[in-house]
């Protein structure tokens, strides 16, 4: 079955995250970018699909569409643009839609690249929110500098950018072995990646999970490269299939607004916690029918996932970890201020832990007296410093 196939059998844990993530940004975005526009949106799907999956739940499509029709109530205009190559999934777009309700401004078929310039005129002087979701690699990087280098005053453009660790990791292991294979997969890494050294993180890449945590390396400076090109910063959220499990792939966020970034770190926190839920809930309604199948029912029944005792256990790991870290962040560094250094402020627990976890991690250090800032109000925009 290709992969494309499979993708849009039933929605998996990781596209709960990932829908999750761009959602709240979507929301986010056309308030926040569409300030400046007048109220003037855009958001372009660049690799739509079917518009949702065979269990009825909703794509990429829906789920901008909805946030467009949300984004009305506080006085946004929002223009929605669909890309999907394959005729056949096309034409399911188009079913997907009408059985919505939803009103596109543009379907189009053909490639995101040969598209996105077209679009980007189409849309001028609304802010532009692009998700590039593809199912293995993306569009050369020459392609994601030229798009993010049209942004002006009048035409924001973010992107969310969906960077395939195991597609990097395949061809990348590929790419560095001998045989006209390995030529071909070089290549089109060099397309994509550009010249950031990426042969280097893959010579001698042996053993269980290693490409992936050299395809994790080569993420983080391609998010950079692209960023110092572009002139604007990257953040990147990792995406897991289940918890404990290496992830898949790097949700980024391609914007010159730093405070887009910031909150996309607390966005990607919330939209975990639905995860996490997703997780335990099919964990839990699996435990239940290998028991009805078993005839074995026990006394006293399992109880059901909760949220707020997951919340309250992510509260408990984000405070541990980001007390400690914080501290030897000021210990190496003296100070820093958040807004500058998201991924530097979060650590590990980017994509995990939220502002009001960062929040209270700085309360305590205040209440320790390692710190003389309160964290109260607008505490990213401020110098953290040594009390």
């Amino acid at each position: 079955m290709p992969a494309s196939t499979a993708f849009f059998g039933q929605r998996n844990a990781q596209a709960v995250l990932k829908h999750g993530v761009l959602a709240r940004y979507a929301h986010y975005f056309a308030g926040r970018a569409g300030a400046a526009t007048q109220g003037r949106v855009a958001f372009i799907d660049g690799y739509a699909g079917e518009g949702r999956y065979e269990d009825g739940s909703p794509g990429s499509p829906l789920l901008l569409a909805s946030q467009a029709t949300r984004a009305q109530m506080f006085g946004r205009d929002v223009r929605l643009a669909f890309v999907e190559q394959d005729d056949t999934r096309r034409l399911q777009l188009q079913r997907s839609l009408e059985e919505n309700d939803v009103e596109a401004d543009q379907i189009l078929g053909g490639s995101l690249e040969l598209a996105i310039d077209g679009l980007i005129d189409r849309y001028e002087r609304r802010a532009i929110l692009l998700f590039v979701d593809p199912f293995g690699l993306a569009f050369s990087r020459p392609t994601l500098e030229r798009i993010l280098g049209r942004r002006n005053r009048q035409q924001p453009i973010d992107v969310l950018y969906h960077f395939s660790l195991s597609a990097v990791a395949r061809m990348g292991r590929a790419g560095v072995l001998a045989g006209a294979t390995s030529a071909q997969n070089a290549a089109q890494l060099d397309a994509a990646l550009g010249d950031i050294g990426w042969r280097g993180d893959f010579e001698g890449a042996e053993g269980q999970g290693a490409p992936t945590r050299a395809a994790l390396s080569v993420a983080r400076r391609f998010g950079q490269s692209v960023g110092t090109t572009a002139g604007l910063p990257s953040t990147g959220v990792p995406v897991r299939q289940r918890p404990g499990h290496l992830p898949k792939y790097v949700l980024m966020l391609f914007s010159a607004d730093p405070k887009a970034h910031w909150d996309y770190a607390d966005v990607a926190g919330k939209a975990h916690v639905d995860w996490l839920h997703h997780c335990d809930r099919a964990d839990y309604e699996a435990n239940i029918q290998r028991q009805e199948e078993s005839g074995f029912l026990p006394l006293f029944q399992e109880a059901e996932p909760d949220k707020d005792e997951i919340e309250q256990q992510l509260e408990r790991d984000a405070l541990g970890y980001l007390t400690e870290h914080i501290t030897e962040i000021l210990r190496s560094e003296g100070s820093f201020r958040p807004i500058d250094a998201v991924q530097g402020t979060y650590g590990d627990q980017l994509g995990l832990a939220r502002t009001a976890h960062v929040r209270a991690a700085l309360k305590d250090l205040h209440r320790q007296g390692v710190i003389a800032d309160d964290a109260t109000g607008h505490f990213w925009t401020r110098t953290i410093r040594k009390a």
